[in-house]
């Protein structure tokens, strides 16, 4: 029997490879950047556009069913229920309405991790008037001592990067999880840089929000995402950024009685859906979860080792740790950065340029032959 933490063989990756046309012109390394579309997902978000092209709307029990669906699949992404997911725009939607919820009062404080990307950093600064933000680093230091030497009386929350984006280091949730459960504490997860490349499972875990937008590891679209909400939390929540579609409408007939919001996620949903959006984005999930998710990041993994290797046997300074948690991105510092940027870039080589570094992010479908190809440009790089 095949253990679960090898991959499928390469006929089968070649087979995923297929679904992304982009394979076909470039070696993509970017996905903790932007996602590319799949041919799947592009053919789900034309056939919601022939619907709104030919009869303007989905039917109403049509269009509750594939929400019901789409629910599903992306509550199995990280096994949780399906009344524990909503859709949303993005991962800063997400964050939003996890933190406005809060039963937070004035003085309370919030634990912020500095190292957070700007999504998360903006909604907390300009959303909670009257809480008290405390930013501190966690980067290259333990987690928990750094918690318990900073929480106080007054804390409340504590926001971080499940993976940072700019490192990949990653933050060890199930121990900090139990420890902030215990002492009741609500911990917000930015999950965006795990979700899609990492296997995450709720149910071992005692975070309360995970908030995730589709377009990285995911694939995408843009502009599309969900929240994850802790089911035990729902009574405990304000009922803040909801509206009609957060209520269980059972047509579109009769507006003289208004049925009550939801007791689950959903009441965060506040109007019409992104139905192109949550379509595509299903397909992706779909195809992940075809591959196994365990499968996934066992793959991104080795692909990633593989490089970091490389990058050792050229000298090449490497940012991203080599201990604990491990996610998809290891970023390096050489010298040249922009000028080895753009040489890759000609050879139609695809990763991201990051605070003077450059961060290399493969998936899934990526092979070996891609990263032996890119090690090759990079020895042979002549400033």
């Amino acid at each position: 029997m095949k253990s679960l933490l090898q991959p499928p063989d390469n006929k089968n990756i070649d087979n995923f490879r297929n679904l992304f046309p982009i394979t076909q012109k470039k070696i993509y390394l970017n996905h903790a950047g932007t996602g590319p579309m799949s041919v799947r997902a592009e053919s789900a978000i034309k056939e919601c556009i022939e619907t709104y092209k030919n009869q303007a709307e989905f039917d109403f029990n049509d269009y509750f069913e594939r929400l019901k669906q789409s629910r599903e699949v992306f509550a199995k992404l990280i096994n949780a229920e399906p009344e524990e997911i909503a859709f949303t725009q993005n991962t800063s939607s997400g964050i939003y309405i996890s933190l406005i919820n809060l039963p937070l009062k004035e003085n309370d404080e919030i634990i912020v991790m500095s190292e957070v990307f700007p999504a998360v950093r903006y909604v907390v600064e300009y959303n909670l008037p009257g809480i008290t933000k405390k930013f501190i680093s966690f980067k290259s230091k333990e987690t928990l001592e750094i918690l318990k030497k900073s929480i106080t009386k007054n804390t409340r929350a504590v926001v971080i990067d499940h993976t940072q984006f700019f490192t990949g280091e990653m933050i060890d949730l199930h121990t900090i999880s139990k420890f902030l459960q215990e002492l009741e504490i609500f911990l917000v997860v930015d999950g965006i840089q795990s979700v899609g490349a990492i296997e995450i499972d709720t149910k071992t875990l005692s975070i309360d929000f995970l908030a995730s937008g589709g377009g990285k590891w995911l694939f995408g679209p843009g502009g599309i995402g969900f929240l994850y909400v802790n089911k035990k939390n729902f009574s405990k929540l304000k009922r803040l950024h909801t509206g009609w579609l957060g209520a269980d409408w059972q047509s579109f007939e009769n507006f003289e009685i208004s049925p009550p919001l939801f007791a689950d996620a959903r009441m965060f949903e506040q109007g019409t859906r992104n139905v192109i959006g949550i379509s595509g984005l299903t397909e992706h999930i779909n195809i992940l979860l075809e591959f196994g998710l365990k499968n996934v990041e066992c793959r991104i993994l080795q692909l990633k080792d593989r490089l970091r290797q490389a990058f050792k046997n050229l000298g090449l300074p490497v940012l991203t740790p080599e201990t604990g948690p491990q996610s998809g991105i290891i970023t390096i510092k050489p010298e040249d950065v922009h000028k080895i940027f753009d040489y890759l870039k000609q050879h139609n080589i695809t990763i991201s340029l990051r605070n003077n570094c450059l961060r290399f992010s493969p998936h899934f479908y990526n092979t070996e032959q891609e990263i032996d190809r890119t090690i090759e440009l990079l020895k042979n790089f002549k400033p």
